[in-house]
């Protein structure tokens, strides 16, 4: 992509970090030159970031290399990360201060450009100055990635960690690669399996890893969409970033998707809900040596959901050789926008094969990708739905 976003490092003992935000952030395709302080330099060396990135690290506002640096190196860059921020750094771009070369190419930079994650003690995150020149930088645009609670460098336990790369990284991404359409918009992804209850250890559910639903969630963040995973058990990772609610069984799904439905803008199903459940589950654990159990179908959630404006996406597996047509069975049945196919081959795997089948008869086949790219394809796809659902002027 060859997009260009200004890495700042300040004089924090999380610096450390810094190159492991670096990192993270050049694999999800960013070009990063690294501005240093003074002060980072003393915690960690400039070779360490030469060794990461091809884009250059400058730390001298007076080196005749580096002339006028605070002006070039804002020229394409889509924005400025400062990643650990200090209370001295935060407190110069407050007040229009440009002592050195990260300082001044804040006072260049738009305001709505810059992200802060700020790192310190507890005492200086809290003190009133320190709040009153977030608060002055917020009000002019500026984006700050908020510091975690946890043990800091000084000892004590409290709020002023840095936050973690991953959550930093995503931050930034989701600023510099906000899609038109996406931003702010409310998105609602199911993923993983969901769990009936035979008895208190015994289960019926199936073999999803919640891999598909958790890649989704991940690509809509990085676009800039409010993102919230409604997640049964899983195998993978939860991912940074996004609202996170657990169920268990298909009544529970059902619930809070009724419950946050309306304020929806477009909702993807790529959980794999069981299709039965005991009709009765025991309240200890069934020790009859041949055991029978009475089961009835679950809810079908998308079927059971509110009548609702949102975007609807569903997912269909099948293992019959035509595995696409119960989904075309499905996507008029179930009144869906389109319909995301895939032979049973598939579960708990990371490669996929899709075929995404809309209600105009369009289809678009993907044959064995990653499961993160077919996410990256239908984060495009529900972008052009949601357009063409916009009034237009």
């Amino acid at each position: 992509m060859n997009e260009r976003l200004l890495l700042g490092v300040s004089g924090s003992i999380a610096a450390y970090k810094a190159p492991l935000i670096l990192r993270k952030l050049t694999e999800q395709g960013f070009s990063v030159p690294v501005v240093l302080t003074r002060a980072a330099s003393r915690f960690i060396g400039r070779v360490t970031f030469e060794s990461l990135t091809k884009e250059g690290v400058y730390d001298n506002l007076w080196a005749r290399r580096q002339a006028l640096s605070h002006i070039s190196l804002l020229d394409g860059t889509r924005l400025v990360l400062v990643a650990p921020a200090t209370a001295n750094i935060i407190a110069k771009a407050a007040s229009g201060i440009a002592d050195d070369l990260l300082s001044s190419i804040l006072l260049a930079a738009d305001p709505g450009k810059v992200l802060f994650a700020p790192a310190m003690n507890q005492g200086m995150w809290e003190n009133p100055a320190t709040q009153e020149n977030v608060n002055r930088l917020k009000k002019r645009g500026a984006n700050f990635v908020e510091p975690g609670f946890g043990k800091l460098a000084c000892g004590v336990t409290g709020e002023g960690r840095l936050a973690e790369p991953d959550e930093i990284a995503l931050a930034a991404e989701r600023l510099a690669r906000a899609h038109p359409v996406l931003a702010d918009k409310r998105i609602v992804v199911t993923a993983g399996r969901t769990e009936e209850e035979i008895d208190p250890v015994r289960v019926i559910t199936n073999r999803s890893s919640g891999r598909m639903g958790t890649e989704l969630a991940k690509a809509f963040a990085r676009r800039g969409a409010e993102v919230t995973l409604v997640a049964g058990e899983i195998s993978v990772p939860l991912p940074c970033g996004v609202n996170v609610i657990r169920v268990r069984s298909a009544i529970e799904m059902l619930a809070e998707l009724t419950a946050i439905l309306p304020s929806t803008d477009a909702l993807l199903m790529a959980a794999a809900i069981a299709d039965y459940t005991p009709v009765q589950s025991a309240s200890s654990k069934l020790k009859d040596k041949d055991l029978s159990i009475k089961i009835t179908r679950t809810p079908d959630v998308l079927g059971a959901l509110p009548d609702s404006s949102a975007v609807l996406i569903g997912f269909s597996v099948e293992t019959e050789p035509d595995w696409t047509k119960t989904a075309s069975e499905k996507l008029s049945a179930k009144n869906l926008d389109a319909i995301v196919a895939n032979p049973a081959t598939v579960i708990g795997g990371e490669q996929t094969e899709a075929e995404i089948i809309f209600t105009s008869g369009k289809r678009m086949r993907c044959t064995s990708v990653a499961k993160e790219v077919l996410a990256t394809k239908l984060v495009e796809v529900v972008a052009e739905l949601l357009a063409d659902k916009e009034p237009h002027a």
